[in-house]
């Protein structure tokens, strides 16, 4: 939607904070451009504001502020949204950057004001209209929460006025929450700038009750303020399409992803030479059992060898050109390479530590949309538990551990969230017959077969 004649809005998008809560990731990148599907946050937020017709806006910066303007820089050579940086050498707080934008914000009608770290199908012309059809100052985006408990929730009365908003409530009145997307218009703005508040959720919102609506997001919104709910984040993305993709484009294909030593090749610790390469007994039937059921077959592998400087990105390439010689001799191939070069500081594999390095599902995320692989279609096979993890947290249809794990797995294995096989000719045969209930690869092969 297109502003409507003399309606000037601009936009204020809040991205400065630490992400102490997505540590290590934001050890080495500013929160809102954290990656999903391999498009920063704030990315997906410029989008939105180009589609609502809003030319102007102004981002704040503080952690590893050079990197956020860099993007602004990209932003701005590349798109119709003008951003400005307004750089917090001490973080000001939500509302302290409301009060120092008030020059910026001169001659506008509307603020539209954001929170960068919430991946959302949010229509933001919409919620201008809808701002732009009431009398009250403040407009607040809501979505459905699933945990009330843990968001700032608001109740609104018969007309969506909101009566009732309280931060995190221990009983909740309503599932209705705070989606960090607001409209404001000049007066409300300036009633906050001249208010010397701290933070918009706690100092400011309980004062616009009872001169507020609320909005409810007709469709997907989610917080990726933690590991956990940014790994949830891509894999509901995944399913749900919640990214707007191009109608036109080739069905997305079905994947089995692969670990690479112990599962497809013979285990060397910290393997750095060609000449230790050995393919699995099975391996090569089981990748040609796969391809010929229709799906893609790519090797997500961690590889600290590189982060110990054990070996560089050609060695590691090496490596990969002597299994692919190997497979040739089968006439196979893989579809795809993809490791991580981190270098773990803790033992536990069931903890993310780099949202690339297994359990994290960050290679089979970027696998997916470059290779365009329907995830929720997909299995992942691996050796160790920190795999079967990886395969879960992408939201992987099934997840498949090879051999005797190297921990007690009864716990994870009592609600039948992955499957256990002798090598990886045994899971071919496993997900093989999985098919005959519920074919995850049908689509590619009636395309293979067209």
């Amino acid at each position: 939607m297109k502003q409507s004649s003399g309606v000037a809005t601009k936009a204020l998008i809040l991205a400065a904070g630490k992400g102490t809560r997505l540590r290590p990731i934001t050890d080495r990148t500013p929160k809102c451009l954290v990656p999903v599907h391999d498009r920063p946050l704030l990315e997906y937020w410029i989008e939105k504001l180009e589609a609502a017709g809003i030319q102007d806006a102004l981002i704040n910066t503080h952690h590893l502020r050079d990197q956020v303007v860099e993007f602004i820089h990209s932003m701005n050579a590349r798109g119709s949204v003008q951003i400005r940086e307004l750089y917090e050498p001490e973080l000001l707080g939500s509302a302290g950057t409301v009060s120092a934008t008030r020059s910026w914000f001169e001659g506008a009608q509307h603020c539209l004001i954001i929170y960068a770290d919430n991946l959302s199908s949010i229509d933001l012309g919409e919620f201008l209209q809808f701002h732009q059809s009431h009398s009250d100052p403040f407009s607040m985006a809501l979505f459905h929460s699933a945990s009330p408990r843990s968001c700032g929730i608001a109740e609104c009365d018969e007309v969506g006025r909101i009566i009732a908003f309280e931060e995190k409530p221990e009983h909740p009145t309503s599932d209705l929450a705070n989606a960090g997307v607001y409209v404001l218009n000049a007066d409300a703005f300036q009633e906050i700038a001249e208010s010397n508040a701290f933070d918009l959720g706690h100092d400011v919102l309980p004062k616009f009750v009872g001169r507020m609506r609320g909005w409810t997001i007709d469709g997907y919104h989610r917080d990726i303020g933690t590991l956990d709910s940014l790994a949830a984040a891509h894999a509901e993305s995944t399913r749900q399409n919640i990214l707007a993709a191009n109608p036109g484009a080739k069905a997305p294909s079905a994947a089995v992803f692969l670990d690479r030593d112990g599962t497809l090749i013979r285990h060397v610790h910290h393997l750095t030479s060609p000449d230790d390469v050995e393919l699995l007994p099975g391996a090569a039937e089981a990748i040609a059992a796969f391809q010929q059921a229709g799906f893609k077959c790519i090797v997500v592998t961690n590889q600290s060898v590189i982060g110990r400087g054990l070996i560089d990105a050609s060695g590691l390439t090496k490596v990969h050109d002597e299994i692919n010689r190997q497979l040739a001799m089968h006439e196979l191939k893989i579809d795809g390479w993809y490791h991580c070069p981190f270098a773990p500081q803790v033992t536990d594999p069931r903890v993310i530590e780099h949202f690339d390095r297994k359990p994290g599902p960050g290679m089979l995320f970027r696998a997916a949309r470059q290779l365009n692989l329907e995830i929720s279609s997909s299995w992942m096979i691996g050796d160790t538990v920190s795999d079967v993890l990886a395969g879960q947290n992408a939201g992987c249809y099934g997840s498949i551990l090879l051999g005797g794990p190297e921990l007690d797995t009864e716990e994870l294995l009592a609600d039948g969230t992955f499957e256990v096989s002798a090598d990886l000719r045994a899971a071919a045969q496993l997900i093989l017959d999985s098919m005959h209930k519920e074919p995850a690869a049908k689509s590619n092969q009636q395309e293979q077969q067209s």
